[in-house]
């Protein structure tokens, strides 16, 4: 009797509660590349190629941003449901 209403209060019924799809943890790994595409920096530390007179150093990691928001955007969409 306690435990059916503290599921329905911490929203475990089927009633309205998000609910993850059943996938597998694959797509997380995607998170982990922006992490190693900037963690070695003598890899990308030179000047060139340059990009509209900005040295490739700077560039390189800004180009970071929004491919890390897109793969974040591309996890959370794979691995949530939406309501209809």
């Amino acid at each position: 009797m306690v435990d059916d209403r503290f599921q329905r209060s911490q929203g475990a019924g089927s009633n309205g509660s998000a609910k993850k799809r059943k996938t597998g943890r694959g797509l997380y790994w995607l998170l982990f590349l922006p992490f190693l595409g900037v963690l070695f920096p003598w890899i990308y530390n030179t000047d060139s190629p340059e990009l509209f007179g900005i040295p490739f150093f700077y560039w390189y990691q800004m180009a970071w941003v929004p491919i890390s928001a897109v793969l974040t955007m591309l996890v959370y969409r794979a691995t949530t449901r939406r309501e209809a």
